[in-house]
């Protein structure tokens, strides 16, 4: 089974003040054999890399299948919004397509991002869900 390694995770293990605890519990899952990476995650990891970091960050994302965006996911994350928001919730645009293509893909995703919790209340999609200590 595919892991996706949701950007939240990324965010804790490449800042600097991140406890090395955290850091290594969050290694444990980006070295797991079913992690996987796909283009949002990416995109959203890499707009905000200092270009000390992206060298570091471009080889561990180099390591990873890629789990590809087929086009017509765009229509699919459209419905899995409507499906959150007939649920009351409103999710945000990057986290819609992250979990579509999950979904697409039948992937769990790994965060800390409680949102995908919600989502997942809409949707089949398999969360799990970590907590920072």
């Amino acid at each position: 089974m595919a892991r996706l390694i949701e950007t939240s995770l990324w965010v804790d293990f490449t800042r600097t003040k991140t406890p090395p605890e955290l850091k290594a519990e969050i290694q444990r899952w980006i070295l797991d054999p079913e992690a996987c990476l796909c283009e949002p995650i990416a995109f959203e990891v890499l707009r905000h890399a200092t270009a000390k970091e992206r060298p570091m960050i471009e080889a561990q994302f180099a390591t990873l299948p890629l789990l590809p965006t087929p086009t017509h996911l765009w229509h699919h994350a459209a419905r899995l919004g409507q499906a959150c928001r007939d649920q009351g919730f409103t999710a945000g645009s990057l986290d819609l397509v992250i979990a579509a293509l999950a979904l697409h893909h039948d992937a769990e995703l790994v965060t800390f991002d409680s949102d995908y919790a919600s989502i997942r209340r809409a949707s089949p999609l398999r969360v799990t869900l970590l907590t920072r200590p």
